[in-house]
């Protein structure tokens, strides 16, 4: 089933594709220093956050709901369909942010599995990025885009 669809001006959309963007480059930009302090809960949680926030980006560019847990699998989902040849890629990935969302709430992770997680969150989220036009993303890459914070 296709995401809700969410209906708002221009100028509206385009402020909150900001809001999402600058709040995932916050998020991903503060993991390593939690991870550092051993803080593997807050780690995690900034991982699931970055995914949440691009998701939330790519949503509001199409025009579709992302308000809870649900909406923003249906938005991956939907995303994975679209393109097959990234499939396994996106749904690693998403997989990937639900165990660190998971572990903010039951802290089971060690700290090579968080690790191991964030890094297969990467890929999901230079995808998420590749969607949303220049005039959010500057033409760079997520990883460029987040190393300029």
């Amino acid at each position: 089933m296709p995401p809700r669809i969410r209906r708002e001006p221009p100028a509206r959309r385009d402020a909150r594709i900001r809001k999402h963007t600058t709040q995932a480059r916050d998020y991903w930009s503060k993991w390593p220093a939690h991870m550092d302090d051993g803080d593997l809960c807050q780690a995690g949680e900034k991982g699931w956050g970055t995914v949440a926030q691009l998701t939330k980006a790519v949503a509001t560019l199409r025009g579709w709901e992302h308000y809870d847990h649900v909406a923003i699998q249906e938005v991956i989902t939907a995303l994975a369909e679209e393109s097959p040849a990234q499939i396994d890629v996106i749904y690693d990935g998403l997989s990937a942010a639900e165990q660190l969302h998971g572990n903010f709430y039951e802290v089971y992770m060690t700290p090579y599995r968080a690790a191991s997680a964030l890094e297969k969150v990467r890929p999901l989220l230079e995808i998420l990025w590749s969607l949303l036009p220049d005039q959010y993303t500057g033409g760079e890459s997520f990883a460029e885009w987040v190393e300029q914070a």
